[in-house]
Formats: C-alpha cells, sequence, structure tokens
C-alpha cells in the first residue's frame, strides 16, 4: 500500500473542527489527515482514492479505519446536526430521500456496505453500496445531507468486509422514516418530504401521516390509487353512500 504523504489543510482542520467533542486527538488527526488526502488525492470520491492507495489490493484501508477506529459515529451524527443548524437559520422547507448505489469491481468486495444487488436501471445484479440519504432543502439556496443509511440486502453471498457479523436488514422506507425521526429529534424543523417513486409506497405514507409530515410522493404508473368520486354516489332509496372513493389507475 502506497499512502501520499502530505499536511492536514487548514481548511479542513478548522471545518470539522466541531467533531472534536466525540474524537481523541489522534482520531481527529487521523480524520483531517484522510479528509486532506481525499481532496488531494481524488476531489472527494472516494472509489478513486482507495484505488490510488490500494491498486490492485482487495482491503479498503479507508473501510478499516472508519470501522476499528471506534468513532462513536452517532456522537459525531449529533455535533454535524447541531453544527448545521447553528450555521444556518432553518425554517421549514422539505426533506428530500432519495436511494444511490456506488457501483464496484470484484476487487473491491472487502469495503463495509457493498453486496451482491439488482440495479434497476442496468436490469442486472452487480456488486454495489446502496445508501439512502436525507437530505434538507429551504427551496432556494440551502442544500445539505442530514443523515444517510447503508441498505442491506436481506439475502445474499457473504462478503469478507462482515467479518462474520450477521447484518440486520431494513427496507428503504424503514431507513427513511427512521432518519427523518432523528432529524426531528435533533430539532430540524417540520417539512414537506419529497421523494421517488420507491418510497411512493402505503406504509411509508402511513409513517409520514403518523409524524404529522406534508409529502409529495412520485407513484409507479401500474400502481392503482384511491380519490375522491368526482361526482357523489347515491344509493337506490337516493341517500348519500358511504362509499365517495373511486380507485383508478
Amino acid at each position: 500500500m502506497n499512502i501520499p504523504c502530505t499536511q492536514r489543510l487548514f481548511f479542513i482542520v478548522t471545518g470539522l473542527s466541531f467533531l472534536q467533542a466525540a474524537l481523541t486527538n489522534i482520531q481527529f488527526n487521523n480524520l483531517t489527515l484522510v479528509a486532506t488526502a481525499l481532496v488531494l488525492g481524488s476531489g472527494f470520491s472516494l472509489t478513486s482514492i482507495s484505488r490510488m492507495w490500494l491498486k490492485e489490493k482487495c482491503v479498503s484501508t479507508l473501510s478499516y479505519f472508519f470501522t476499528d477506529a471506534q468513532i462513536r459515529i452517532s456522537e459525531v451524527q449529533k455535533l454535524y446536526a447541531q453544527h448545521a443548524q447553528s450555521v444556518y437559520t432553518l425554517e421549514g422547507g422539505n426533506y428530500l430521500i432519495d436511494d444511490t448505489m456506488k457501483h464496484h469491481t470484484f476487487l473491491c468486495k472487502c469495503i463495509h456496505g457493498v453486496c451482491v444487488l439488482f440495479d434497476h436501471a442496468l436490469k442486472t445484479n452487480l456488486k454495489a453500496i446502496c445508501i439512502v440519504v436525507l437530505y434538507y432543502s429551504d427551496g432556494l439556496l440551502i442544500k445539505f445531507p442530514i443523515n444517510f443509511s447503508i441498505y442491506y440486502q436481506e439475502k445474499g453471498k457473504p462478503m469478507p468486509w462482515q467479518r462474520r457479523k450477521e447484518i440486520k436488514c431494513k427496507k428503504k422506507y424503514e431507513l427513511a422514516i427512521e432518519m427523518i425521526e432523528w432529524a426531528l429529534k435533533m430539532g430540524f424543523p417540520k417539512g414537506i418530504v419529497l421523494a421517488d417513486s420507491w418510497f411512493g409506497i402505503g406504509p411509508f405514507v402511513k409513517e409520514l401521516q403518523r409524524l404529522k409530515l406534508s409529502y409529495v410522493l412520485e407513484i409507479k404508473s401500474n400502481y392503482n390509487v384511491n380519490v375522491p368520486c368526482k361526482k357523489p354516489r347515491l344509493t337506490k332509496t337516493g341517500k348519500l353512500a358511504k362509499n365517495q372513493i373511486d380507485k383508478i389507475s
């Protein structure tokens, strides 16, 4: 493994200083050093820097660093949420839910989260990480990620990164709801939830209604939806029928 020697960039050390409360000095120094290498070596591309460092190796040093450093991720995420709210004045706005797949070659099977997943865009199975992300947007200028979760498939071939540990599978909409609940608990204001058709399903809608959140969701064209009747439906006796709902495609 060939690690480039560099000095930590000042703006990275300053910009990540809000995390020091949750990290030891060694953890903070190593984290800012890794972030500096990411910026200088790969333009924020984790895959590029992994290839630059490891070449033909199949063990992800970056992945193992974050796993073995015993960083308290929940505490780091909490500090990040507090920092975002101190930097921006947030009132209302939108919560954006999206999931993305990062493809990897067979040499990257040791990177945490890589599973054999079905890519609906390519219509094939491949090794990839599927990440569900929660963003905040004020609808104008401010937009930033609040939280993310890795989607683990329910069944499949065990990967070396698992280290014989069982990974609990949760549906994507469940991950999204957990992140939204966490954001509200952290003090983010209630907003309108926006998501594509992968989240336009009944269970997700019920959870949003439970949280009393408004939403705009895309739905797939092969789904049926219940809508109010355009004209009042009457019984044979001329009374207003109880069922005033039509099911349409």
